[in-house]
């Protein structure tokens, strides 16, 4: 094994329980004005008591305050990053790090790669997604918003990043998303050495792989893609499988912005993080990790030193019971808080994930809000039995069932367009999402989705 990959080797977890991690987290942010308000708890018990669940929306007077440089807001200090969500559910939100959440996301992530490293012995070179530069550099007051994948990893593991990539990270610096696609696909087609792949998004490493020769000969000592494989990701995990046979598929854990939930542990599972406070909402109850019910669902609730308390992620769970190291196995389903409800229906995205399992390629249901009813918008044509078959999934849902039973929902239709996922994407990058960040999602609310294509649907 190569020297620079002798750090990232050697780092091991940090144990901490979730009631110290919270407690120090407490006592570090007690002069936060948000704490204050509710009553400034020390304990767990007296946290879960006084302070509320919340969302994004509840905190925007407390942001404001932030954004405008008051320090000791949400969290001791002032932030040292923001940071924008994707939008898949709604509009972006910004979102805002401390310094000890920086921490906190390197001690969550650092040991699984680590782990990899070791366990798959990587010598050679990694190919880390590198976005182009499509977002103009942007600052709150003087805080940045956005830092570069070093600056997350912290010195050390970013410097190994610097050293062992396939992909210049100068590329990443390119504005023009042609050139950005040439330059990467140059050097990955130079990359013999190739070891390990890390993308977020299967459909990313999948658009590039399209324009490749064969990966197996180009890459011969691949040993290891980790990419998100769970929830929407699952079908499009399942073809990069397909296509790179030769290296194991990791599925990611549940990171997003605004928290690290889940790591794969030594057997590729989704293990529940140490650092940080995570309580699951079932039925308007919210249960710690030492209360779950092997198989039940549930939804996220995060605190994070970054200023989130009790924070609704929207993210949808199945318990899996525990791995050998006494860790929850969390296995995403999709997201709660991206639903459709035209008529009283409420399709939610892990529901319907479900029903397009059997859907080959791109697929995606919108609203069509003009003729109330669903559409499914993929790049391959359907069989009149499919359609079917997924109509016939969707009506699992009593509320979808009975609105087509009365006519309030027209039947299933479908639009095929060649480039329907480039559509897509095109939109979200014009809205300021970072391409290595475009999320397969199985279902999208808002209105507009279905004028963006000009072709007829049947």
């Amino acid at each position: 094994m190569r020297n620079s990959w002798a750090f990232l080797a050697g780092v091991k977890a940090e144990p901490q329980t979730p009631t110290n991690w919270l407690v120090e987290m407490l006592s570090r942010n007690s002069g936060a004005a948000y704490l204050q308000e509710f009553g400034c708890p020390k304990t767990r018990d007296e946290f879960r008591s006084w302070v509320p669940v919340c969302k994004y929306e509840s905190l925007l007077q407390h942001l404001a305050r932030m954004q405008s440089g008051e320090p000791n807001v949400l969290f001791g200090g002032r932030p040292v990053a923001y940071e924008r969500t994707g939008g898949s559910s709604g509009g972006q939100k910004l979102i805002p790090y401390s310094q000890e959440g920086l921490l906190d996301f390197q001690r969550n992530v650092l040991p699984w790669l680590g782990e990899t490293v070791a366990r798959y012995g990587i010598g050679g070179r990694a190919y880390f997604s590198i976005s182009p530069a499509t977002r103009k550099p942007e600052c709150v007051g003087q805080v940045p918003v956005g830092l570069p994948d070093g600056a997350y990893l912290g010195n050390e593991a970013g410097q190994v990043l610097l050293r062992q990539t396939a992909v210049p990270i100068e590329v990443g610096a390119l504005t023009e998303l042609t050139s950005w696609r040439e330059a990467t696909l140059r050097h990955l087609a130079q990359a013999s050495d190739l070891e390990l792949i890390s993308v977020w998004s299967p459909t990313f490493l999948l658009r590039l792989l399209d324009e490749l020769p064969d990966a197996i000969q180009l890459w011969p000592r691949l040993k290891v893609v980790s990419c998100w494989a769970s929830g929407p990701a699952r079908r499009y995990a399942e073809e990069l499988r397909t296509r790179l046979p030769h290296a194991v598929l990791q599925p990611k854990g549940l990171l997003s912005t605004e928290a690290v939930v889940t790591v794969p542990d030594e057997d590729a599972r989704p293990a529940l993080v140490s650092h940080g406070f995570y309580e699951f909402a079932r039925g308007g109850v919210l249960h710690l990790e030492d209360e779950l019910d092997r198989g039940k669902t549930y939804e996220v609730v995060v605190t994070t030193a970054s200023g989130l308390y009790r924070y609704e992620t929207g993210d949808c769970v199945r318990y899996d019971g525990q791995n050998a190291r006494n860790r929850p196995i969390l296995e995403f389903l999709g997201r709660e808080s991206l639903h459709c409800d035209l008529v009283g229906e409420k399709l939610t995205e892990s529901f319907v994930s479900d029903c397009l399992q059997t859907v080959s390629g791109y697929a995606l249901l919108v609203p069509n809000v003009e003729c109330p009813g669903y559409v499914l918008i993929g790049e391959q044509s359907l069989s009149k039995a499919e359609v079917e078959l997924i109509e016939d999934q969707l009506t699992a849902n009593p509320q979808y069932a009975y609105a087509r039973r009365l006519g309030q929902l027209a039947p299933l239709k479908t639009l095929v367009h060649p480039y329907a996922s480039t559509v897509i994407e095109q939109h979200l990058l014009a809205r300021g999402t970072r391409l290595g960040d475009v999320k397969p999602v199985a279902l999208r609310s808002e209105p507009f989705w279905l004028a963006l294509f000009s072709g007829a649907y049947s």
